[in-house]
């Protein structure tokens, strides 16, 4: 799998170079950046994350994917509001790692405004997401009004799904699926209490995708979700 080498898991070997180029209809140009990528150390080892973490995997991803029912996602947080649910943990952790992954998670969020090479979001959010008062009241006016001004970024489009709004599907948490260049498949990533459950199968992916296209469906257009978002806000008295 092309991620495994740009994350550098696997070595390239002039065989399976020749192999992408055929499979994927590469050009030169396109399997030189790869090679470059995957002898390059990733960014994130720095902060002691693993280079089979789930960073390592969107930090290939030319677009991200991104449902969430009881938090904002990672790729939209405030530095206060990351900080806040990292230590609502019920394991305690060392000042050390919550910077670490505050930094991982602040590096993270720079692609959305990188001209270079710029990475996509389409996201959407359960309206109890903004009412789940993280850091307090401060805190999560802050990540609010960040979170008005999102769609204002050519590389971000989000969406709210108002409360008033009855799904089961809405109801199953959140879910993440990453979409890479140069035609490489598609993953599907959860996070849940038990662990975390990764697919790279188009036949298991693309259920995820239907998925989020019918809560897409159920969710306020971007201009109604910042009306809302804006609401939520302004009951927040300080």
């Amino acid at each position: 799998m092309l991620n495994r080498y740009e994350t550098g898991e696997g070595t390239v070997s002039v065989h399976v170079v020749r192999s992408m180029m055929d499979i994927y209809d590469l050009r030169l140009d396109d399997v030189a950046d790869m090679i470059r990528q995957a002898r390059a150390k990733g960014w994130w080892k720095q902060y002691g994350v693993s280079d089979k973490d789930f960073v390592a995997l969107e930090t290939g991803a030319s677009k991200v994917i991104n449902y969430e029912l009881a938090f904002v996602p990672g790729l939209l947080q405030t530095a206060d509001y990351a900080r806040a649910v990292f230590k609502s943990s019920r394991q305690s952790r060392p000042k050390e790692w919550i910077d670490n992954r505050l930094a991982v998670r602040l590096n993270r969020q720079e692609r959305l405004t990188d001209d270079e090479h710029p990475q996509h979001l389409d996201a959407v959010v359960h309206e109890f997401a903004l009412r789940t008062p993280v850091g307090g009241a401060l805190v999560m006016r802050s990540q609010l009004q960040h979170l008005a001004l999102i769609n204002e970024l050519p590389t971000v489009t989000l969406r709210v799904i108002a409360g008033t709004v009855v799904s089961n599907e809405a109801m199953t948490g959140g879910f993440t699926i990453l979409d890479f260049p140069a035609g490489q498949p598609s993953i599907s990533y959860l996070n849940h209490a038990l662990g975390v459950d990764r697919q790279d199968k188009s036949e298991l992916v693309e259920p995820a995708r239907l998925r989020f296209a019918h809560l897409r469906s159920l969710a306020l257009e971007p201009d109604e979700s910042v009306t809302l978002i804006e609401r939520v806000a302004d009951e927040l008295w300080v």
